[in-house]
């Protein structure tokens, strides 16, 4: 037991050193929106309070996320670093939870393989700069411990000592599902684990008695879901049709595995997912069905709760994915190795190193990016606490809806002045062409804000004298059901945003999906479109009418005459917006 816990110990040393420096991060994304919950609402409203939740944007059910920021607002202030040390302190207990639990199927070296996989994934590695997912973090800790206590239920002879167990297993699945949707299906799992090392058959009698008390945590799951929501299965942000869910689910596995690998086509990244495969192709090849229905079905869960809000991926909704592979791929190994050659043993062993090492090279280039974006999201947010009446803020990389959120802590939280703003897209530099003020922008190599408005005129002329305002664009919207759908083109290659305030706020946008208007009625806003080749283009302001039933159609042609003869000043006339052709909806 002594070696067990050294090595579980060990595991969460190790997560600590790949992750600590988080904790100089300040706060960031959403997190200034869910302090304004807390700090607004009854105390304790998450544990009752319907109409709070149904306040909330999407239809989620998330109160451990609010109680445990709440539980650290309560006793540590607004100390961002204490947040993070609470956050990095529960996902350093991942890895050495999921240690724990693998050895009670799998012999020490596999177990530490299986949970060293887990730790450098970079989608794992994505939890833990966010706040704003702790729960991601705490639905692996408590699922994880549900099924160590199901897994020690069943070594139980039946009786009292059984029951216990899985009314325990039951209550941590329970806390799982309140912490985060995707743990709702793993009494299935369950039902599929096989039995661990060294136990007894378990008949499927006594596997469906004692997954009861689960059934019963499952069944006041859907109770409160349904009470809080009237919904049982809903996204949130993007908008989801019966339609689109075939193209959607024909996408995913593709977004997904882009996810895996941090986006990345590097030498690390092609020798894991090689090593991955191989070893669960070995696991399947050797175990057979008895490998293929529970990993089937472990994946299959894994990605039918991210189906409705797959429209855009984000890289922690493939973690549970994530976790399927790492514990097949390590058990894959042990299958390899046990199959009695000298030549097997050898092979799990190269796979296993090639995995765990090319795996960490992975996690730290995708780390070095990837931290080095909150950093300055971060030092951006502390920043504008200072900025005066007049200032402007240069492309902040938090979202408009955050910054507003924190414009308010600033002002009702840290009795700050009031002053400051920001644009996120240069359109804002070509229409406002009067002095700004003082502006600010974020210094890589500094790591902080600098003034950069001696900087804003040379800016300014580059990226205006850079449009092509006679590219070709069209837009076309409808409004049905609560929900604004649009389409965008010509162009299939290329990126979307959806430019509003002048640039103010900026929006990367699928060239084709669908939004909740959540009670807008009017959105005045542009398109615009950044090409393969980096050329850019805009339409003039459009307005989206979002009373439903609504429609809207606009394109400008290739060779518009409209836009002939001296395109900036057709462009960029805020007051007429002359030479480009209106748009026309009905």
């Amino acid at each position: 037991m002594a070696a067990e816990a050294g090595i579980a110990l060990a595991f969460a040393g190790a997560a600590w050193l790949l992750y600590y420096p988080v904790l100089r991060l300040w706060w960031t994304h959403d997190d200034f929106y869910h302090l304004h919950h807390v700090l607004t609402g009854r105390p304790w409203w998450y544990l009752f309070d319907v109409a709070e939740f149904r306040r909330l944007a999407g239809k989620v059910l998330t109160p451990l996320l609010y109680l445990s920021l709440d539980l650290d607002r309560r006793v540590f202030g607004l100390d961002p670093r204490a947040f993070y040390l609470h956050h990095l302190l529960v996902f350093c207990c991942c890895p050495a939870v999921l240690y724990g639990v693998l050895r009670l199927w799998l012999p020490r070296l596999w177990a530490g393989v299986g949970a060293w996989i887990f730790l450098i994934g970079p989608v794992v590695a994505s939890l833990v700069p966010l706040l704003m997912v702790r729960h991601y973090v705490e639905v692996i800790l408590l699922a994880a411990l549900a099924v160590a206590a199901w897994a020690k239920a069943l070594q139980q002879p039946p009786g009292a000592a059984a029951w216990r167990l899985a009314g325990l297993s039951a209550a941590l699945y329970f806390a799982a599902a309140m912490a985060k949707e995707s743990a709702v299906p793993l009494p299935a799992l369950l039902l599929l684990l096989p039995d661990a090392a060294g136990a007894s058959a378990t008949k499927l009698a006594v596997r469906l008695r004692l997954v009861l008390p689960h059934s019963l945590a499952l069944a006041l799951y859907v109770a409160l879901r349904y009470a809080v929501h009237g919904v049982l299965l809903a996204g949130y942000g993007f908008t989801v049709t019966p339609a689109n869910l075939p193209a959607l689910a024909l996408t995913l596995p593709a977004k997904t595995g882009v996810e895996l690998v941090a986006g990345q086509l590097s030498a690390a990244a092609i020798v894991l997912a090689v090593a991955l495969a191989a070893g669960i192709v070995s696991l399947l090849v050797l175990k057979g069905r008895r490998a293929a229905v529970p990993l089937g079905l472990a994946l299959l869960a894994a990605l039918l709760p991210v189906l409705p809000v797959s429209t855009r991926m984000e890289p922690r909704y493939a973690v549970p994915v994530w976790i399927a592979l790492s514990v097949a791929f390590a058990a894959g190994c042990r299958e390899l190795a046990a199959e009695g050659s000298r030549a097997g043993r050898r092979t799990a062993i190269a796979l296993a190193a090639a995995a765990c090492v090319a795996g960490l090279a992975l996690n730290r280039q995708d780390w070095d990016l990837r931290f080095a974006r909150v950093e300055r999201m971060s030092a951006e947010n502390r920043f504008f606490l200072t900025m005066n009446e007049g200032d402007l803020l240069r492309q902040p990389l938090t979202l408009a809806a955050s910054l507003w959120e924190l414009r308010w802590m600033k002002e009702a939280v840290f009795h700050r002045g009031r002053g400051g703003d920001w644009f996120q897209d240069d359109l804002y530099l070509c229409v406002h062409q009067e002095p700004l003020g003082r502006v600010w922008g974020y210094d890589a190599t500094v790591h902080r804000v600098a003034d950069i408005t001696a900087q804003i005129p040379a800016q300014r002329e580059r990226y205006c004298s850079s449009v092509h305002s006679q590219a070709p664009l069209s837009a076309s919207s409808s409004v049905s059901g609560g929900a604004v759908f649009w389409e965008f083109g010509p162009y299939l290659e290329g990126r979307y945003w959806l430019i509003m305030g002048d640039g103010v706020v900026a929006l990367e946008m699928p060239r084709r999906a669908g939004f909740e208007t959540q009670g807008l009625t009017v959105l005045p806003l542009r398109i615009k479109y950044v090409s393969p080749a980096g050329w850019i283009t805009y339409s003039p302001e459009l307005r989206f009418d979002l009373a439903d039933g609504s429609r809207l159609d606009w394109s400008r042609p290739a060779g518009d005459p409209a836009v002939e003869g001296g395109e900036e000043e057709a462009l960029w006339s805020r007051s007429e917006q002359r030479g480009l052709r209106q748009p026309h909806s009905r």
